[in-house]
């Protein structure tokens, strides 16, 4: 399986499994995050269509990879900084025209 495909198949899942882990468990080192979302990502995996072993690795560097990008966007409070607030078109025109 290519890189691309394994990054299309699994990237949505790492990422909800990053976010969901780091607001449950604030505290834990980064190791044990990570560790956490292995086991969430490969138990889900479980319950449905087994992940292949070959999978497993890039699915943990994806891990890693996708952690160092929200730690220096400081998405979603990840991160030394205050989270910055993100800014899309169409919240950028609802603030605009409608006051909350």
């Amino acid at each position: 399986m290519s890189w691309l495909t394994l990054v299309i198949q699994y990237l949505p899942f790492v990422i909800k499994a990053i976010i969901a882990i780091e607001s449950a468990v604030k505290d834990a080192s980064g190791q044990t995050k990570k560790a956490i979302v292995m086991a969430a990502i490969t138990a889900g995996g479980s319950v449905g269509e087994a992940i292949p072993e070959s999978h497993i690795a890039g699915i943990s560097k994806m891990v890693d990879s996708t952690v160092s990008l929200f730690n220096a966007t400081n998405y979603v409070g990840f991160g030394t900084s205050a989270p910055v607030p993100i800014k899309t078109p169409i919240t950028v025109m609802l603030t605009a025209t409608a006051p909350i």
